[in-house]
């Protein structure tokens, strides 16, 4: 009986350390941006104008990671981590001071992970 007991406790422990680390590779899936904010802004005008006076941008992500950073172009942004599912970042001026079209993709600097590209308009 004593066996069975052992048994059973080595079946339970190697099915939750089973589960705990397939749970964790599927939660640290491949980052990916579903949406930014803003995605068009007027030419040297200001958005989501900060206390500071500074704009600032959101990324709306799946899987994000504290290492994740925002790129404009090729210019990384000062990044916040809200949560995996969202980033902020400060934007200077210069980036849009000039009308054009500009890429906005993530790079996971851990892993070097880069995601997906979505265009920002600045009009």
């Amino acid at each position: 009986m004593k066996n069975v007991n052992k048994y059973s406790l080595f079946l339970t422990v190697v099915l939750f350390v089973g589960l705990t680390t397939y749970s964790g590779a599927f939660a640290s899936g491949k980052i990916k941006i579903l949406e930014i904010g803003p995605n068009k802004v007027k030419a040297g005008v200001g958005f989501n104008v900060q206390p500071n006076g500074s704009s600032a941008m959101w990324v709306k992500t799946e899987n994000a990671t504290k290492d994740t950073v925002i790129f404009w172009g090729n210019t990384k942004l000062a990044t916040y981590f809200q949560s995996p599912n969202l980033l902020t970042a400060g934007v200077p001026n210069e980036l849009f001071s000039k009308p054009g079209k500009f890429t906005i993709y993530l790079i996971d600097q851990q892993n070097k992970q880069k995601t997906n590209s979505v265009s920002l308009t600045v009009q």
